[in-house]
């Protein structure tokens, strides 16, 4: 499979994900560990994909889309990740390296995803008012139009920024990565933000933030001078 397929079928289930999320299905597909091993198993690689899939249900397994919260997007970001080390592994990265990579821009797509969700709901308010005013003058079919332009707003919005981020992060990585030996530098530094976002998920008060990361800062610097 090709480099551009692979962007295009991503971009596509990262859309379907983020439907499954709260818009429609909500068959559960959407989570991490299952969104995922489905990019693995697209891109040949189940057991990357479940890898990333597993690290990242851990991370956000308190992350639940339950009413009105601001939440992060989870499942799209779990398609980006598998991607991202997949692409890596094929153009030739270190597979420490290309799995880090994975699960250090997942984060960042993750919180890009929870900001692009609260444009998406000032939309969809928007698309309810014209609804309204589309049955109150008699016209049924404008609640059918609302729901279909909403659909698809959230589909094109996660589909369009996980292909922007495949298209833009996998080149600039497999440049930065390239001849450099896994052992030049310690890969576990990039699981830091994996440890941090587990911290902001599971930690309730500032003391217990402070332990935890002080724990994460000596583990750090362990890995770093060994």
């Amino acid at each position: 499979m090709t480099e551009p397929v692979a962007i295009i079928l991503l971009s596509i289930l990262a859309g379907a994900v983020a439907l499954d999320t709260t818009a429609a299905f909500q068959m559960m597909f959407s989570q991490p560990l299952v969104a995922g091993t489905c990019a693995g198993l697209i891109l040949g690689h189940p057991e990357t994909g479940l890898l990333i899939g597993t690290a990242l249900q851990l991370v956000w397994v308190a992350a639940l889309p339950v009413g009105g919260a601001l939440f992060p997007d989870t499942g799209p970001a779990a398609v980006v990740g598998v991607g991202i080390a997949v692409l890596l592994i094929s153009r030739g990265t270190a597979g420490g390296w290309a799995v880090s990579s994975g699960l250090f821009v997942a984060l960042g797509v993750a919180a890009a995803g929870s900001i692009v969700t609260m444009r998406l709901r000032r939309q969809n308010v928007r698309l309810a008012e014209k609804a309204l005013s589309s049955v109150e003058k008699g016209d049924l079919g404008g609640v059918r139009r609302a729901i279909l332009q909403a659909l698809g707003f959230r589909f094109m919005s996660a589909a369009v920024l996980s292909a922007v981020v495949l298209v833009v992060t996998v080149p600039l990585l497999a440049r930065a990565f390239h001849g450099v030996v896994l052992s030049e530098f310690p890969a576990l530094l990039w699981a830091a933000p994996i440890a941090a976002g587990t911290i902001l998920l599971i930690a309730r008060g500032r003391f217990e933030r402070v332990l935890l990361g002080v724990g994460v800062l000596v583990g750090v610097l362990m890995v770093a001078v060994t």
